[in-house]
């Protein structure tokens, strides 16, 4: 089974990741392949040589920073939201998730900088499904929120969104993801790009586009990971 452990991070969330690779390496039991997504600011850092990424070889992947347009930006910056919009938009890096780099690996189990991992991983890697997209419905336990949720329903783009894609489903957090690298198309992330730029109203930056296309657009099969 060829898996890959992802992290992305910038240099606010470095520390971050440190915290998450340690505990994944100690109390996780992972002794396999681990990448680190990096972007503009952390592009040939010193800070990337520290112990934790020589001792375990950890590859470092860049890839650009997404520049948004100024249409973009006239809209989104205009959202409702918590404001991620605004102070978190490294968090768009997550697309590049789905980049064909990452077909070097059969799968991809994906977590973000920061989560506690406090026993083996062993039993998740085991729920490893071909083509699919493993991942927690955002909506758990409840689940009374639905895809809509995700945007500024009050936004003009909101009402061809909605025309558009079927939005009264449950949809997943990219908090954690585990998928099957086939899931990645040559066309996946420019696809996910062209989404983010239609449809500039997601409030949690890169989860609404995500859980849009794989749902709407290249539905797969889903389950809660636990």
């Amino acid at each position: 089974m060829d898996v890959c452990v992802v992290f992305l991070c910038n240099k606010a969330y470095f520390n971050k990741f440190i915290y998450s690779c340690n505990q994944l390496i100690t109390n996780g039991n992972y002794n396999g392949n681990i990448c680190l997504v990096v972007g503009d600011d952390l592009y040939n850092d010193p800070i990337l040589n520290c112990d934790i990424i020589k001792k375990n070889n950890i590859m470092i992947k860049y890839f650009p920073d997404i520049s948004f347009s100024d249409k973009f930006l006239k809209v989104n910056n205009q959202i409702n939201s918590d404001g991620r919009h605004k102070t978190k938009k490294f968090q768009w890096h997550k697309l590049h998730l789905f980049n064909t780099f990452f077909k070097k690996w059969n799968y991809i189990f994906y977590l973000d900088c920061g989560i506690h991992i406090l026993s083996d991983i062993s039993p998740m890697l085991n729920e490893i499904t071909e083509n699919t997209l493993l991942a927690h419905s955002d909506a758990y336990p409840t689940y009374q929120w639905k895809l809509y949720n995700q945007f500024d329903t009050h936004k003009e783009n909101f009402l061809k969104l909605n025309n558009t894609y079927n939005l009264n489903i449950d949809y997943f957090q990219t908090t954690i993801m585990l998928y099957d690298t086939k899931i990645i198309e040559h066309d996946t992330y420019n696809n996910l790009l062209r989404l983010t730029h239609e449809y500039p109203i997601s409030i949690t930056n890169e989860q609404g586009i995500i859980a849009l296309y794989f749902t709407n657009i290249r539905p797969l099969d889903r389950k809660s990971v636990v």
